[in-house]
């Protein structure tokens, strides 16, 4: 079964002016909003500008605002919008290269700066019975394995493009970055690292510029809670404070 979709796709390039171009494509019914936009390309303008990788939502490269809302396109389903038109955009405060393509530098530069990593630290939490029930082996003789996973922050910047704090201070650390900072301080227990960290949300453009509006938590697509973060890192840098004042 195939679904008629009509896709309006804002363009831009440098240096022009922005407009909206309509493209009327079919996909599958299972087809998500990424197919779509693919459609357009491969049959209608190999000029369009975007981007994809992994289609299952695991590196967050082609994030952009579906209908006004920031997604993932390689899972938003195409039957989720009825049949009718869908809206593609842009993310909101990043720099536009052109047409659904923008400039993240900034973005990985705050993840670096955080000296954030995708991988987090070896966990016992892998129950080798999980694993042992699936091959048919004696669940009570299995061991528990040791692990390495990834972050659930894939990346994106949609919580960025969220924040309506972004849009006022372009100089603001963003919701991922702090996020980051808050999963640095969850893996060390040294001082130095710990101070440098706080030091670094401690600032005019860190955690106290953050409005509190949640919109980055509500849009993340992997329940990273970023604004959870930000509120748990002004509880830490307020005990730290306090501990000073009265040299505890």
């Amino acid at each position: 079964m195939s679904l008629q979709v009509t896709l309006k796709i804002l363009r831009s390039r440098p240096h022009q002016e922005q407009r909206y171009d309509t493209f009327d494509v079919t996909v599958p019914d299972a087809a998500n909003v990424l197919d779509a936009i693919e459609q357009a390309w491969a049959h209608h303008d190999r000029d369009l500008m975007f981007r994809h990788a992994c289609h299952h939502a695991s590196c967050g490269t082609c994030a952009v605002r579906i209908n006004g809302r920031e997604k993932l396109p390689c899972i938003a389903p195409v039957k989720d919008y009825d049949g009718g038109e869908i809206k593609i955009e842009p993310l909101r405060n990043f720099p536009i290269v052109g047409d659904l393509v923008v400039d993240v530098a900034p973005f990985f530069q705050n993840q670096e700066a955080s000296d954030f990593i995708i991988t987090r630290p070896t966990e016992n939490e892998l129950d080798g019975k999980a694993i042992a029930h699936t091959q048919g082996l004696d669940p009570e003789s299995a061991p528990t394995v040791p692990f390495n996973r990834f972050e659930n922050c894939v990346e994106c910047g949609i919580c960025l493009s969220a924040c309506p704090t972004m849009s006022a201070d372009y100089k603001f650390f963003g919701p991922a970055g702090l996020a980051a900072i808050k999963r640095q301080l969850d893996k060390t227990t040294d001082a130095n690292e710990r101070e440098k960290l706080l030091h670094l949300a401690d600032d005019e453009h860190g955690v106290w510029r953050c409005h509190s509006a949640w919109e980055c938590t509500e849009a993340c697509p992997q329940s990273v809670f970023p604004a959870e973060s930000i509120m748990a890192l002004r509880k830490e840098i307020n005990a730290q404070r306090f501990k000073k004042f009265f040299r505890l």
